[in-house]
């Protein structure tokens, strides 16, 4: 796994506290005796169009009252060892372009979007064990399918999918998917809102630090919402952070483009 400057395996001694900071959102780590406190604060009015400042890391004091979520964890070993990991999210999030899309037969579509990710902080010792796992930005729920009764719960993306990657500002806490969007049905593919599969794909690291999946290819193949799925290679130079959470299998069928009820 490469190193990054922000997560990777941290040595916490007892009585010791680890801080992870960026402008909107500030993990901490708090070691005590065969006890170990999770710290999280968000703040969720920020603007998530606006670049984000990259995390930094420091160990030392901090104020536990500063924070609203705390979890605690009593451990068995004597470990001073955590590893912290970004992984993807574990539901399908929806995503929209900045405008309706409308896509002829027989015409394609490259997208740029980018969903938040979440940290694992996990004890190191004889084994891995998962303390915790936290989102970087709340998410609100969305409903996406057909009608109230067919569908999925998923989370809505705050922000907008790009045609243009040099539009896309540079985020640690977000993982890039370059979509491709093919039409090969017989009548227009007009859609506001896209459904990405995040919990299937795998999330991979480049030497800029930048989060990544791998390529995703929908096919929408015939009239209606469905698209086949298709995965990628991912970005060149890069290595693998974390698996996918499910695995649909090569050429799934998944609802791609549908109303919204939120």
């Amino acid at each position: 796994m490469q190193s990054t400057p922000w997560w990777g395996i941290v040595d916490i001694p007892e009585n010791n506290s680890f801080l992870l900071e960026s402008t909107n959102f500030t993990l901490a780590v708090e070691h005590k005796n065969k006890e170990w406190c999770v710290h999280i604060k968000r703040d969720n009015n920020a603007n998530a169009e606006a670049p984000e400042n990259t995390f930094t890391r420091t160990q030392g004091a901090f104020s536990p009252e500063d924070f609203s979520d705390v979890s605690r964890h009593i451990t068995s070993g004597n470990t001073h060892t955590v590893e912290i990991k970004p992984s993807l999210a574990d539901r399908t999030v929806v995503c929209r372009p900045k405008s309706p899309i409308t896509i002829v037969p027989g015409a394609s579509v490259v997208m740029y979007l980018s969903t938040p990710i979440w940290l694992t902080v996990s004890v190191k010792d004889k084994t891995v064990i998962l303390l915790k796992e936290v989102a970087t930005q709340r998410l609100s729920d969305t409903w996406f399918g057909a009608s109230t009764r067919e569908g999925e719960l998923c989370y809505a993306s705050q922000t907008i999918g790009r045609l243009d990657i040099d539009k896309l500002p540079f985020r640690e806490q977000r993982a890039v998917t370059p979509l491709l969007i093919e039409n090969k049905a017989s009548n227009d593919l007009i859609f506001e809102r896209i459904a990405l599969p995040v919990p299937s794909l795998s999330l991979f690291t480049t030497p800029s630090g930048q989060l990544w999946t791998q390529n995703v290819t929908l096919t929408r193949e015939n009239d209606g919402d469905f698209a086949k799925l298709k995965l990628g290679a991912p970005q060149p130079d890069s290595t693998l952070v974390n698996g996918p959470r499910v695995d649909l299998g090569h050429g799934q069928l998944i609802r791609a483009f549908s109303a919204i009820f939120s």
